[in-house]
């Protein structure tokens, strides 16, 4: 990097020193012992030769004078938009403009914005239009905050012209407190296919970059007016709810039939965490080949998901062409002792004497995190195609750290649901969410909405969602209208997919009582009281409901404590806990009379109704003493 830096310097200096400096610079990017490899997220990797065998030549040299240049093209369209706490990766793929080889490619200043990473010292041997070089940035912000990160890249053009300052990448960003819809894409950088050997399928993976719930994503781009060789099998492609995983995944194919280069730009929408809208745009650099390129297939696909602190995941990179034909001496230029954290391989490191088609080339690696983790892997390999061209590719792969999380139904209101026959409805809310606040997938209410107990009915006649978390995203209306005097307890079971993407069931008990507007009436014995003066006569007042069921509270409030002379109870004060039917609630008196009389005995009481609301009465008592 130092020797390629100063030979840009001495080609500015003097003309009469053209002939000698570009022969220095030709043979500073030629591969041999000293020439600059690159280390994780395709940066130079100080020191010895950083391709094996020679990887790294120059190519043919192009007709004097030719000033092409090097084209840079981010993956993220327009600002790029991420939470504050999270990270995003961000591929910047440079081509020749031409289609002739530019070498000597290397970003001139690593100084970055605040929660930028991921250029230091990178340096790409050879440009062209279908060899392309990606950066790969990482935009990681731990505060609210906005700007413009400008990425300047110097090269040798194709007439062996040192291009400093070179040219500059300017890529717009912004920190925010809501979640965004991000897309990776599966492989990533340039996308080349040959016109003869069928199709090179791209998967583009929408996710948020917190894990939170974005709803109602739909692509902007016509699907069905795509650029000449690209197709999709899914025209009107779009996602009710986008949060973690692979559950909203564009598959697009590109089978050129003649020459052609490009960038298809896709632009979407969707409503964030915060219900506000936001838009996207995404940015795929492709061009066609007759030499075949050779591709990292990830299985599993999608984001790699492992439970923390007991899961492990294993991943299986597989290097083949695309086209059948073989390449040679693939070198993965990574370095595989700083993978992130709960990344693990038993390789050193990797490299292909031939790669064509089959397993014959594959790297293992195992993700077993320790601790709540997201992000993205990104590998990036070099290798010789079938024309002896060198070739540089990378592949990302999206990870994130699950856990064993149980979804759980609350309802509101709590407790035991109460409803007056007749009295109208009682609306009932149930939200479904996930003990640790992480998402779930597939949920499905498995009770039949159109077979609940009498009196239970749901505007809806069946009940799903498609991912859910924390708040209320994820809501089941109910309404209880008893039509007679019941109880009971209403269950509802569901199943779904954890967030370590295990099937898993589950039920909610919901009691509930049907209840009644109802009376407390008093009944006298004997009625009336009718007696002899000198005798003593027994007296019960009998308490009970008018239409069966139950009154609690009752207690007798006036009347006991001063009663008419010849009459007396064991106690002045009389209460019932419960009452219905029966002889279960009664208070006893005595009328013992010593002359002649006549007059009324008034007991006032109160009580609370089957329906909860709290009631008053009187019983009157009319007496008779004769001589």
């Amino acid at each position: 990097m130092q020797f390629v830096q100063r030979a840009f310097l001495i080609c500015t200096c003097s003309l009469v020193l053209l002939a000698a400096c570009d022969a220095g610079i030709s043979e500073s990017s030629s591969g041999v012992p000293g020439a600059t490899g690159m280390d994780s997220g395709g940066s130079a990797g100080g020191g010895s030769t950083g391709v094996p065998g020679g990887l790294g030549g120059s190519g043919p040299a192009g007709p004097t004078g030719a000033k092409d240049r090097v084209d840079a093209t981010p993956s993220v369209g327009g600002t790029v938009s991420v939470a504050v706490g999270t990270s995003e990766t961000i591929s910047v793929t440079f081509n020749s403009s031409d289609g002739h080889p530019i070498t000597g490619l290397a970003i001139s200043d690593t100084t970055l914005p605040d929660g930028w990473s991921g250029i230091q010292d990178y340096s790409c041997t050879q440009v062209a239009a279908s060899t392309s070089c990606v950066v790969s940035l990482t935009y990681a912000p731990t505060a609210t905050a906005s700007g413009t990160l400008k990425l300047n890249y110097i090269y040798i053009d194709n007439s062996s012209d040192a291009q400093a300052p070179g040219q500059t990448l300017s890529i717009p960003y912004a920190a925010t407190t809501h979640n965004n819809v991000v897309a990776s894409l599966a492989p990533t950088g340039q996308i080349r296919a040959t016109p003869t050997d069928g199709a090179q399928s791209l998967s583009i993976n929408f996710t948020t970059d917190d894990g939170n719930a974005a709803t109602g994503l739909a692509l902007s781009s016509d699907l069905t007016a795509l650029p000449p060789g690209w197709s999709t099998h899914n025209p009107s492609f779009s996602c009710a709810i986008v949060s973690t995983g692979s559950g909203c995944q564009l598959e697009l194919d590109y089978a050129p039939t003649a020459g052609a280069s490009g960038t298809l730009t896709l632009t979407y929408g969707y409503m964030d965490g915060s219900s506000a809208a936001r838009a996207g745009i995404l940015n795929v650099p492709y061009s066609t080949t007759t030499a075949g390129n050779v591709l990292a297939s990830v299985a599993p696909t999608g984001q790699v998901n492992a439970i923390q602190k007991t899961g492990r995941q294993s991943v299986n990179i597989t290097f083949t062409t695309d086209d059948g034909r073989s390449a040679s001496n693939l070198q993965l230029l990574t370095s595989l002792k700083t993978l992130p954290s709960g990344w693990t391989t038993q390789s050193g490191n990797l490299s292909c004497g031939s790669i064509s088609t089959g397993n014959g080339c594959q790297l293992t690696l195992t993700y077993a995190p320790t601790a709540a983790s997201r992000g993205t892997l990104t590998l990036s390999y070099g290798y010789f195609d079938a024309d002896a061209t060198y070739s540089v590719g990378s592949v990302n792969v999206a990870y994130a750290s699950t856990t064993n999380d149980n979804v759980v139904g609350t309802a509101a209101p709590s407790g035991q649901i109460n409803a007056v026959v007749g009295m109208g409805s009682q609306p009932l809310t149930v939200t479904f969410t996930t003990d640790d606040g992480r998402p779930a997938t597939a949920l499905q209410l498995t009770s039949d909405l159109t077979a609940l107990p009498a009196g239970w009915s749901s505007p809806d006649s069946s009940f799903a969602c498609s991912g859910l978390s924390s708040g209320a995203g994820c809501q089941l209306a109910l309404l209880y209208a008893p039509p007679a005097a019941s109880t009971g307890t209403l269950t509802l079971t569901y199943t779904y997919l954890n967030n370590a993407g295990q099937s898993k069931a589950g039920s909610l008990n919901i009691p509930y009582r049907a209840t009644t507007d109802d009376n407390t009436v008093a009944t006298v014995n004997p009625d009336p009281v009718s007696v002899s003066a000198g005798t003593s006569t027994p007296v019960t007042v009998t308490f009970t409901t008018d239409d069966g069921n139950p009154a609690t509270a009752l207690s007798i409030a006036s009347g006991l404590s001063a009663l008419p002379a010849g009459w007396s109870t064991s106690s002045s004060a009389f209460t019932c806990p419960t009452l219905s039917v029966g002889a279960g609630c009664q208070v006893a008196l005595t009328y013992a009379p010593t002359a002649a009389d006549t007059g009324s005995v008034i007991l006032g009481f109160s009580y609370t109704n089957n329906s909860g609301s709290v009631k008053s009465g009187t019983v009157t008592i009319p007496y008779t003493a004769t001589p």
